[in-house]
């Protein structure tokens, strides 16, 4: 029972002397956990943006604004006959594949007025895996 006299006294005491109210120090604790943690994301970021300009540095890439796979621009009739031979494509992709997206370009514009003048491959973000775990975990109940 000494134990708990000893706590009595303890408690006894601390309430007499002049301390912050509860609701003081707890908004201060919460106050000072998220400052921590937006500064954490905010070095988080920082170092993802600074790793990916050295990686782009190490590999000789620029930085340039994202341009989409398939550019269908307009062209000349006297062009694009010259355009299909020289369009480039990347080694890998089947003529059957060109053929359609060709397809897909020209049914969505309304004619043969646009010609592609490039296709390649777009690196995929996230493993066969991956997309499996984020289609199983967001499908509707």
């Amino acid at each position: 029972m000494g134990n708990f006299s000893f706590l009595a006294v303890a408690a006894a005491k601390t309430m007499a002397e002049n301390e912050p109210a509860v609701g003081t120090v707890v908004i201060t604790g919460i106050s000072i956990v998220f400052g921590v943690l937006v500064l954490l994301y905010l070095l988080i970021t920082l170092e993802g943006v600074i790793f990916t300009a050295i990686d782009n540095k190490k590999k000789g890439i620029k930085p340039e604004k994202k341009a989409p796979v398939a550019a269908a621009k307009p062209a000349p009739a006297s062009a694009a006959k010259a355009a299909v031979k020289t369009a480039a494509v990347e080694q890998g992709i089947p003529g059957e594949i060109i053929a359609v997206i060709s397809a897909a370009v020209a049914a969505m514009e309304g004619g043969s007025r646009y010609t592609i003048r490039s296709l390649s491959r777009v690196k995929q973000g996230r493993s066969a895996w991956g997309g499996a775990g984020v289609a199983s975990n967001t499908e509707p109940f």
